[in-house]
């Protein structure tokens, strides 16, 4: 490995790289080329007569303009061609002390005094009657001396929108300039398009072609570190950026690609590799304060409070939101996220309708306020602890990270106060599963017993929550438990999908349902191929309902058997349907064995069979007083030729649930031919009043089958008879089935 010269931060410049020499500058520009050929060729390109194009270089703090104008500069200076042609003045830093035209064209003369041998004499301002005056005195004396050099000059402003704000009627002056001469040419820095040069009654509507500094593409931050390993002799960074491409987009992602932040991450992960997931965030944070601290310092009162509102919501938010916690009129709120928008603070999310969104554009910046400038409660969740994690580490890393710091919680090696806080940014990761969340909660409520003087409010566990939504789901209030699911931020696993799943499902919404239960089953869930196979065999889509089952199956959900001979039964596929009830009960869920007691019932007809599956499954349901098992029994045992106490048991069922739905218990009685049994029934003295009334139509099939001569038969209302002869004509036909003669 190549000898470490120094620390990484030893060797590269933040805040003052525009100021290195010429060859740092030009051996280190491997970013922004596109915008530099574009402004060099049009100075290139230019005929002695032709007008200059004056041009503006827009982009935020740390994108680059600075030392992009330093490289002009130094092309001009150097390239032949150029200078012969033109006379670069860059204003780099002197800019804090113009704020009138003529203190330009002073800083202007004082270059071109130390460029040339000869210097240029000026008079006193004192000797002229306005400012005015004075202003169009010096730009002479600067025409005069670029005539006689036969030059032009290319004048480098950075921050060139704090120089014209300060300009009054100025501006207007320098407009009249640059019209009416040709010697001039302005290439611009600034962070925003201000009204200066967008409306159109200010001094430079539409006046300068405009160059947007954009994030930088992950392809380009990493030719970026590729070349620091190179120049800096790091080959620990050109490994790096070879083998951690998930990180450098995430890194991209978190700084909104500001190249300026990128260092602070590089130098941070290099210079102190050994520093624990929080420190390593904190130190990052530290470094970019001065930088992040005058953003905000820049802003009037109303910016900072909408910044503020915006970066405690962190997902995109709407004017509404922002109205609400601002407490602003909402014209007012507008104009002022157009103003942010302008400065690149803010990016506005297009919605394809009337409201849009609204968010911070750098990330990192978002992480920063809420770590600096919120309060406890603002900071309780640690979200963005959270998000900071998800974005720097590969998922399988992230895998690492809850290993160990489940290790570490276990043997409390670490600092409790590091500890808790990445138990609050972990368990409220996507990329842990619900099971994972709850253990950390747990374990870090443990030491919380042992450091009771420093208690740190910690996320909900997931049981709490999932409780919360099941009692929504009773109370029927499917919104209110699909809000409370959807803030579930663990993903791993897919359980939070499967629950909106069935929520959806349940609010007959099968569409989202179907989308969530794909989600879940992506992210592992595999239970939710069986509610999958649930939806499609309720849609008639077979093939694709067994498809999901036996894809459940595969993945070792046993109780998917019973979809699948659901769905075999439902296409009359009946001994298919008994091989998969059969799996189900060999699994050891008994329903299996119901299922096939019906089967052997009402399509397999084996009376043997039924019961022997019957009985297996209701062992040890002695104190079970469902009504539907004490009838089938009945109706089974009497299918096999056991009577045992069968009136008395039928009437004590009258007896304990009375005779609605007992209508079923009597056909299957009839069919079984226990027609005088039934008759019984409906002489009884307590109930058989009640069940003549209620099922007439049973009781004269009852008195025809018998053959009775009750003269009630001879009463058969004529509406009834027609759907009496359906019943017999059902009861011989079922008769048949079963085996009667």
């Amino acid at each position: 490995m190549a000898k470490q010269l120094s620390k990484f931060s030893d060797r590269i410049y933040y805040y003052q790289s525009a100021n290195n020499d010429a060859k740092s500058i030009k051996q280190n520009f491997v970013i922004r080329i596109a915008e530099f050929q574009q402004i060099i060729g049009a100075l290139s390109n230019k005929k002695a007569k032709d007008p200059l194009q004056h041009e503006l270089i827009l982009g935020r703090r740390g994108s680059g303009k600075s030392t992009l104008l330093k490289r002009i500069e130094i092309e001009v200076a150097e390239n032949e061609a150029l200078s012969h042609k033109y006379i670069a003045v860059n204003f780099a830093e002197e800019q804090s002390s113009v704020y009138r035209l003529f203190d330009l064209w002073n800083i202007v003369i004082e270059e071109l005094n130390d460029r040339f041998d000869e210097p240029i004499p000026t008079r006193n301002y004192t000797e002229f009657g306005s400012d005015e005056e004075y202003t169009h005195y010096l730009y002479s004396l600067i025409q005069e001396t670029l005539k006689q050099k036969k030059k032009r000059l290319v004048l480098l402003l950075d921050n060139f929108d704090r120089i014209v704000e300060s300009f009054q009627d100025d501006g207007n002056l320098l407009r009249e300039t640059l019209i009416n001469y040709d010697d001039l040419q302005i290439i611009g820095g600034s962070t925003r398009m201000n009204e200066h040069f967008w409306q159109y009654d200010q001094p430079f509507y539409e006046f300068f072609r405009r160059h947007h500094l954009e994030a930088l593409s992950s392809h380009e931050m990493k030719k970026l570190i590729l070349h620091w390993s190179e120049t800096l002799q790091y080959d620990q960074l050109k490994d790096f950026a070879k083998n951690n491409l998930g990180k450098i987009e995430s890194i991209r992602i978190l700084t909104d690609g500001l190249p300026r932040t990128l260092q602070f991450f590089i130098e941070i992960l290099l210079d102190n590799s050994e520093l624990y997931g929080y420190d390593y965030l904190k130190r990052i944070m530290d470094k970019v304060t001065p930088i992040y601290q005058e953003r905000l310092n820049m802003l009037t009162p109303q910016l900072r409070k909408i910044i503020a509102e915006m970066a405690f919501l962190w997902e995109a938010c709407s004017t509404k939101q922002l109205v609400e916690k601002c407490q602003m009129k909402s014209a007012l709120i507008s104009a002022n996220l157009k103003t942010l928008i302008d400065k690149g603070l803010v990016v506005k999310i297009e919605t394809g309708k009337k409201n849009h969104l609204y968010r911070i554009s750098e990330r990192f910046f978002n992480m920063w306020f809420i770590v600096t400038q919120g309060n406890p409660t603002q900071k309780r969740k640690a979200k963005w602890l959270s998000i900071f994690l998800e974005h720097w580490y590969e998922k399988d890393e992230f895998q690492n990270i809850v290993s160990a710091h489940l290790k570490n919680l276990e043997l409390g090696k670490v600092p409790y106060d590091k500890l808790i806080l990445t138990s609050k940014g972990l368990s409220q990761s996507r990329y842990i599963s619900t099971d994972q969340r709850d253990e950390i909660i747990t374990l870090s409520e443990s030491l919380q017993e042992e450091n009771k003087e420093s208690l740190t409010p910690l996320p909900e566990k997931f049981i709490d929550i999932y409780i919360r939504i099941s009692r929504l789901e009773d109370e029927k209030n499917y919104e209110k438990a699909i809000e409370l699911a959807n803030s579930i931020e663990n993903e791993q696993g897919g359980e939070k999908f499967r629950i909106l799943g069935d929520l959806y499902w349940k609010f007959d919404e099968l569409v989202k349902s179907e989308k969530n239960y794909l989600k879940a089953t992506k992210l592992g869930n595999n239970i939710s191929f069986n509610s999958l196979g649930n939806i499609y065999s309720l849609q008639n889509k077979f093939e694709k309902a067994k498809d999901c089952y036996l894809k459940a199956i595969k993945k070792g959900v046993d109780f998917a058997h019973l979809g699948l001979g659901m769905l075999h039964e439902k296409q009359k596929r009946y001994k298919k349907a008994a091989e998969n009830y059969r799996k189900l009960s060999k699994a050891g869920d008994e329903i299996g064995d119901g299922l096939l007691a019906f089967l052997y019932y009402e399509n397999l007809p084996d009376k043997q069979k039924a019961l022997s599956f019957f009985k297996k499954y209701i062992e040890g349901k002695e104190g079970l007083n469902l009504i539907w098992i004490r009838e089938f029994e009945i109706i089974l045992e009497i299918w096999n030729g056991i009577f045992k106490n069968v009136e008395t048991r039928l009437v004590q069922i009258l007896d304990e649930f009375g005779s609605k739905g007992f209508n079923s218990v009597i056909k299957d009685l009839l069919i079984h031919q226990q027609s005088q049994l039934v008759l019984n029934l409906f002489n009884h003295t307590k109930f058989g009043e009640e069940l003549k009334d209620r099922y007439a139509v049973l009781y004269y099939t009852t008195l025809t089958i018998n053959n009775s001569k009750d003269p009630q038969l001879l009463s058969v209302p004529p509406e009834l008879q027609e759907t009496l002869e359906q019943v017999l004509d059902t009861v011989k036909e079922k008769q048949q089935f079963y085996g009667y003669k």
